[in-house]
């Protein structure tokens, strides 16, 4: 995951706060933070979504507050980056600062929900494709109206997103602030090696050569940049995409399995349900349900 870059958010004297409807190929930010509160709801396109150290695949209506200063990054997945591809990624992204909110939330005690959020939001809050659909509507909402109706509309976004309770949390607590340095990252360079060879033994050795390391260095900065060890990072990049597969119910488990770069089926059983809570028939089966 390596060193983050630090993003500047434009400021201006028009808004309080920045909110953009943003459609390309493919999600461009690099693995970054900044010291902006962000809400980024993804309308359109699929991948791996890395905040902190959490890993985890993503597709459409999926919604998700980050803190100050948390690094973060969505990778589509490898068929966004061709240049024959019909796909495109969507999404909506609300970045507002810390002073914003402690002027008009947090000195309040009828907001102490919100104010609760914000300080969960230090590791990242996943909501639900439900409150998703609704905050969807609030941001085309917040985007066409001006002055007062605008502050209305963030505040309304705020309280639906405080009085959700199925969120998550998605980083560890043990996740620290070493990450913070502004000198260039290798996170798209590691991680389009590992999705580009899932099926292949992604042997340590190579992968530091690749990024122009050698095998030490490189797992004591993967450890230090993401509180994860190389091969825990390597299972939550093939876990997420097993996962995605299992959705898609277009392939067999054996054969997920072996695209996600498993060799044994025993052990793909082993830490999909070590990283999932759910052997892989179960997870299949519980989603599908909830379709």
């Amino acid at each position: 995951m390596l060193t983050p870059k630090l993003l500047k958010v434009a400021e201006t004297k028009t808004f309080s706060f920045d909110i953009r409807h943003e459609k390309a190929a493919y999600f461009d930010n690099p693995w970054h933070y900044h010291p902006e509160f962000e809400l980024t709801l993804v309308t359109s396109s699929r991948g791996i979504r890395f905040v902190g150290d959490s890993v985890e695949q993503f597709e459409e209506d999926d919604l998700v507050l980050l803190g100050s200063n948390l690094p973060h990054y969505w990778r589509n997945d490898e068929e966004y980056y061709k240049k024959q591809s019909m796909q495109y990624a969507e999404a909506y992204i609300l970045r507002f600062r810390s002073d914003l909110i402690k002027k008009m939330i947090l000195d309040t005690p009828e907001t102490i929900k919100i104010s609760q959020m914000f300080t969960n939001s230090s590791r990242g809050i996943w909501f639900t494709k439900t409150v998703a659909r609704r905050v969807h509507a609030l941001f085309i909402k917040i985007l066409h109206v001006q002055g007062t109706e605008r502050i209305i509309g963030f505040l309304e976004l705020m309280h639906l997103l405080s009085m959700a309770t199925d969120g998550r949390t998605l980083s560890t607590k043990s996740f620290t602030g070493t990450h913070l340095q502004v000198h260039s990252d290798r996170i798209d360079t590691v991680l389009k090696y590992i999705n580009n060879n899932l099926q292949e033994n992604v042997s340590l050795e190579l992968i530091a050569a690749h990024v122009n390391m050698n095998a030490t260095a490189f797992c004591r900065y993967i450890k230090k940049q993401t509180n994860k060890t190389f091969v825990q990072l390597l299972n939550d990049i093939r876990i997420a995409n097993a996962c995605r597969l299992l959705l898609d119910g277009k392939h067999n488990i054996a054969e997920i399995s072996y695209q996600c770069g498993f060799k044994n089926a025993t052990h793909f059983n082993y830490i999909f349900k070590k990283l999932t809570g759910y052997n892989p028939s179960g997870y299949r089966e519980k989603w599908n349900k909830k379709k």
